[in-house]
């Protein structure tokens, strides 16, 4: 195959391979500058306008005219070429540009074409030179070469401000390039509260590089619609990805995880990389929990983590420090403090600086007021140059400096701040602009902030290159720049007046939303960050909601927590109009449902919220948000067992829900009042609801409301008329309920409703005291819930296992489990049915700690009397009844009066089996009492009544009692 080169001394352009090479060394060039250099090349002595070279470079890229300009620039900056005497590129003034230099076409022939350049994401090129730090670059070389090697590492860099975390990771990142690493760089943020900002900076990177939707698609694999997720513009670049799965709260976290953990393997595998997280200290949660689960897998791939953080700043970050630690103690991770330069690396760094070699007296006065900080050290040679104070007549260093005597401010900041006086005013301003955008910031988004013209703006950001404040980070589309120190940025915020300051931050604002007008999901929180400086009010708490809606599709769910709540503080100082409480009442309803979702529905938060939605939604009449509102508000009062207050939310619910059209709110409302009429032993209302619920169910129509509600409603109205048929007597048709719950979610594949559908199947055989099934069912539950991050479900699975290990005899081993099952349900911070502390009762009367039973069977029937709990009743009175026959002697006649009550209270309720477990008891009881016939035609009159379950142990147990007392 013929390569084709163009010859233009002392340089040669490889067109087929994107190279520019001078000799034997290659050039770096950005890909589109590169075209530009190539366009202008194959049209040598021609003039090329700026819209030819838009036409040709960006032809299908809405980019800022001042494209070409930028890239012009940066082609003279490699060719060190010069504006004001051209040898390659002249400027034709107001129209465009013309490549002068000869070129010679020269063709080679190649056996085969070489592997496409990858683009550099290291940070770029240092103007100070570097010095020490010889031990740390030693750790982080042996770092690097475990990783080519497929032994991934951690390491960690902390020190102060400007100690030199950032230009340690820029060089080791240069020599990881140079061995044939990827490097890809992500930043945290003090400014934007960006849910997996350093994760999102690295995706983008990677997608930018991509020209062709087809190559990206095929690139990103399975993982696309997952990490479009945290990336909206990818299904802007692959219109046609797929949707991502729906799935539970804690379900969609970890698969968000998985899919960026293989986005990263995946790279890694096809060429060994090294990942950059800078600036820890403002991570956000859900960031520090992605870097915890990429560390249980980075040992496995050849793969180097950095990451870079102010250890003074753990304090104010409980979440940092307890990621640190777990990463440190748990041997993942290899920690590395930067301390200040000593004082012969100090020296070291002004020789390199100045060109000579200092005298000690000079080196000892910058590391005494320095602290060997290299910025430190850096800002204060250059005050001290500029102030003239530094060199004497000769051009050599003063043989002694008294820094206190020369009046330099001591505060590095005032250093900075007298350094930027020195720049032209237009200058100054520009950079106030950008500071105002945040750390980093696009030519683009300045040119429209500042209204500043092109050429005029390009000006000022040279100066402030030359002046080394601000450095270029260009990738494509935009041209980007960052401050090239956070001090610097904040030295020019404290500059400007609180009226400057808010102007600026609104031009800012209204800028993003002129230029990102098609794609403004991917500036939510910029524009709310920007906005709230503002008089705003409004526009700033909007973006905020949508910023928190966004951070909770990303399963950020504590930044969107953060950010609705910021949303509801700016609310709250805004007059009471019907726009504005329309506006809270969005904000309510998305943080009541993002908090039932992570944080569970019996959350003190979700109570608040939801009620304020409901009264909201009432008074602006949105019967959508309070029929959500309603739901998510019954299900709190369930879970804290406040049963009445529930059914009558329940009941506003389904009256609601039968003023539509749609059976979908029917058969919720149905459900929700069955579960809550069943606490309070409403047990035929109770059926009849959840027997409707469950005939209103449609599969095709239906089988995304567990999404929607986080339960899937018909498994779930099946599992509790499982429970209310066999109160009622019915334990087949109970056992026939469960598991065609059960048989719903399977095809559905919702795990939290597939954990639920497990238990209750566990529990239906638990009631029909089929031991080992019931054991099976829960430790299958258990598996699920621990696997998907379920742990209310994993608590009631271990109840269930506890309480069937008792009821079958494995006293000690069930009291073990419930104990485990007590802590899991209280951490969950859920209010079970008394279930747990039931069967530890029962198991402590079975094993002579008969006080300590009792007394919990005590404390529980108050309980359950003052939160109308009545369908526990009558079984805590039978099982109050075994255990007083436990005492020695037996309590007989206390545990007579116990059985006679649980079954008076059955009779109540209508709850026959129950009724029926009682009697047993009984008539086992008066049999010994020498009341046989009254004890055998008690147990035939309840036994007589059931028409079903007659192989259940119950049943059996009243039959094979029944004999016995036969005359």
């Amino acid at each position: 195959m013929a390569a084709e080169f163009r010859l233009f001394p002392p340089f040669r352009l490889d067109s087929n391979n994107e190279q520019l090479w001078r000799g034997s060394r290659e050039i770096h060039l950005r890909r589109k500058t590169f075209a530009v250099l190539r366009h202008l090349v194959e049209h040598p002595g021609q003039l090329v306008t700026k819209a030819a070279l838009l036409d040709a470079v960006w032809p299908d890229v809405s980019v800022s005219d001042s494209m070409p300009a930028i890239s012009v620039r940066e082609l003279r900056k490699a060719l060190g070429d010069a504006v004001e005497a051209p040898r390659f590129i002249e400027t034709v003034q107001g129209r465009g540009y013309r490549f002068i230099a000869d070129v010679k076409l020269e063709s080679a022939q190649v056996t085969a074409p070489p592997a496409a350049r990858q683009p550099s994401f290291a940070v770029q090129p240092d103007r100070s030179p570097f010095v020490g730090r010889e031990q740390e670059r030693s750790e982080l070389r042996g770092a690097l070469a475990d990783a080519t090697s497929a032994r991934g590492r951690i390491c960690l860099i902390s020190g102060e401000a400007g100690i030199g975390k950032t230009r340690l990771c820029a060089e080791i990142s240069r020599e990881a390039e140079k061995n044939g690493l990827t490097v890809l760089v992500g930043h945290c943020s003090e400014q934007e509260a960006v849910p997996y900002l350093p994760f999102v900076e690295i995706l983008e990177s990677w997608v930018d590089r991509w020209d062709s939707a087809d190559d990206l698609r095929r690139a990103i694999g399975e993982d696309g619609p997952e990490l479009a997720r945290l990336l909206p513009k990818l299904r802007r670049a692959i219109p046609d990805l797929a949707p991502p799965l729906e799935m539970a709260a804690d379900q969609a976290r970890r698969q968000l995880f998985n899919s960026f953990s293989n986005f990263i393997a995946q790279r890694s595998k096809e060429q060994p990389t090294m990942l950059v997280l800078e600036d820890l200290h403002w991570a956000d949660d859900s960031t520090l929990a992605l870097i915890t689960h990429l560390s249980h897998r980075h040992s496995e791939l050849p793969l180097m983590m950095v990451g870079t953080y102010r250890e003074s700043e753990i304090d104010v970050s409980p979440s940092l420090s307890r990621t640190l630690e777990g990463l440190i103690r748990g041997r993942l991770a290899t920690q590395l403090r930067l301390e200040g330069l000593p004082s012969a690396e100090v020296a070291q760094l002004l020789h390199s600086l100045s060109g000579q070699a200092p005298p000690a007296a000079v080196v000892s006065e910058i590391h005494g007021e320095t602290g060997g900080n290299p910025f430190f050290v850096e800002e204060l040679f250059q005050h001290l140059t500029e102030e003239n104070r530094l060199y004497d007549d000769a051009g050599q260093f003063r043989a002694e400096l008294k820094i206190v005597e020369l009046e330099v401010p001591r505060n590095v900041r005032l250093v900075v701040g007298r350094r930027l006086g020195r720049l032209n005013e237009a200058t100054r301003k520009v950079l106030a602009v950008a500071a105002v955008i945040g750390r980093s910031f696009t030519f683009e988004l300045l040119e429209g902030a500042a209204g500043v013209k092109s050429d005029a703006l390009l000006d000022c950001i040279d100066e402030a290159q030359a002046a080394g404040l601000i450095h270029s980070h260009t990738h494509y589309p935009e041209a980007r720049f960052d401050f090239s120190h956070e001090m610097i940025r904040q030295s020019l915020l404290t500059e400007l007046s609180v009226a400057r300051h808010q102007r600026l931050h609104l031009e800012v604002a209204e800028a993003i939303e002129r230029i990102h007008s098609n794609t403004l999901e991917d500036h939510y929180v910029e524009l709310a960050h920007h906005y709230a400086q503002t008089a705003n009010t409004r526009k700033a708490a909007t973006y905020l909601l949508l910023a928190g809606q966004q951070a909770a599709s990303r399963s950020a769910y504590a930044e969107a927590v953060s950010l609705l709540n910021s949303s509801l503080e700016l609310l709250r100082s805004l007059p009471d109009t019907a726009e504005r409480d329309k506006q809270e009442l969005a904000t309510q309803t998305a943080l009541g449902t993002i908090l039932i979702g992570s944080k569970g529905d019996g959350a003190p938060e979700v109570k608040a919220a939801l009620s304020r939605a409901v009264e909201l939604s009432r008074r602006v009449g949105d019967t959508q948000r309070l029929f959500a509102a309603l739901f998510g508000l019954a299900l709190f009062n369930l879970n804290q067992a406040r049963h009445r207050t529930a059914q009558g939310l329940a009941k506003d619910l389904l009256s609601l829900a039968e003023q539509s059209d749609d059976p979908g709110p029917r058969l919720v409302g149905h459900t929700v009042l069955g579960q809550t009429s069943y606490w309070l032993g409403e047990l035929e209302f109770a059926h009849a609801n959840l027997e409707q619920a469950a005939a209103l169910f449609n599969p095709e129509r239906h089988s995304r409301l567990a999404f929607v509600y986080g339960l899937d409603p018909a498994a779930g109205a099946l599992g509790y008329d499982g429970y209310a048929l066999w109160q009622m007597g019915y334990p087949d048709k109970a056992l026939q309920k469960a598991e065609r719950g059960l048989a719903i979610v399977q095809k559905t594949a919702h795990p939290n409703s597939m954990a639920a559908a497990l238990n209750h199947l566990a529990i239906a055989h638990m009631l029909r005291q089929e031991n080992e099934i019931a054991i099976a069912r829960a430790e299958e539950a258990i598996a699920l819930a621990n696997k998907e991050g379920l742990p209310l479900w994993a608590a009631v699975g271990m109840v269930t296992m506890g309480a069937t290990m008792v009821r079958a005899n494995q006293d000690e081993k069930g009291i073990a489990q419930l104990q485990r099952a007590g802590e899991a349900v209280a951490a969950s911070g859920s209010l079970l049915s008394p279930l747990c502390v039931a069967s530890l009762a029962q198991g402590f009367g079975k094993t002579g700690r008969v006080a300590e039973g009792l007394s919990m069977v005590t404390m529980l029937l108050a309980a359950v009397h003052a939160s109308s709990t009545l369908v526990d009743e009558p079984w805590l009175y039978h099982l109050k009844g075994e255990v007083l026959l436990n005492r020695v002697p037996p309590d007989v006649k206390e545990a007579e009066s116990s059985f006679q009550t649980a079954i008076e209270l059955a009779k109540q309720i209508g709850a026959k089996s129950t009724e029926l477990r009682a009697s047993t008891s009984l008539a086992r009881l008066m049999t010994e009492l020498g009341h046989r016939n009254e004890a055998r035609m008690m147990l035939a009159e309840i036994y007589g009544w059931f028409t079903e379950g007659f192989d259940t142990a119950d049943l059996k147990d009243a039959k094979s009692l029944l004999e016995e007392l036969s005359p």
